[in-house]
């Protein structure tokens, strides 16, 4: 072989390495990423949506916010506790049914409400306290 055809050859043969190992770190790339993705998909169950563990963390934290707030007004705390228990947690796992992760994640580390929330929270308390009675008021005047 003459210097000519090594010349040639040489770089011809260096760029096939840098093809094959090129390829090569393609592939771990790609098992990295398809890796990444899994566990994105174990976090969160759609794409925007919280994952169960999130909202039932969210549940816990509205559910005793919730009931703490209503009990600073109440009068009879004993005999409204259980009450506001029912009620708070029927809001807070109406809301969760379809929490979006931002709002979550504003809600439980930021400790901010977002739009969507109070928009559900209104929706949720409709939902959740339309079919309750209310407490009698006072019997005034004789009328019922």
């Amino acid at each position: 072989m003459n210097k000519f055809h090594i010349k040639l050859i040489l770089p011809l043969l260096m760029a096939l390495l840098a093809v094959v190992l090129g390829g090569c770190s393609d592939e771990k790339a790609d098992k990295a990423s398809v890796a990444k993705t899994q566990s994105h998909k174990l976090n969160h169950v759609e794409y925007g949506e919280a994952s169960d563990s999130v909202k039932a963390k969210f549940i816990k934290e509205f559910s005793n916010k919730c009931v703490n707030r209503e009990l600073k007004n109440s009068v009879n705390k004993d005999n409204d506790q259980k009450r506001f228990e029912e009620n708070c947690s029927c809001i807070a796992k109406h809301i969760s049914d379809n929490l979006a992760d931002v709002d979550a994640e504003k809600y439980l580390q930021l400790h901010e409400d977002t739009q969507a929330l109070d928009i559900k929270f209104d929706t949720a308390a409709y939902f959740c306290l339309q079919a309750k009675s209310l407490p009698k008021g006072p019997h005034l005047f004789g009328k019922e």
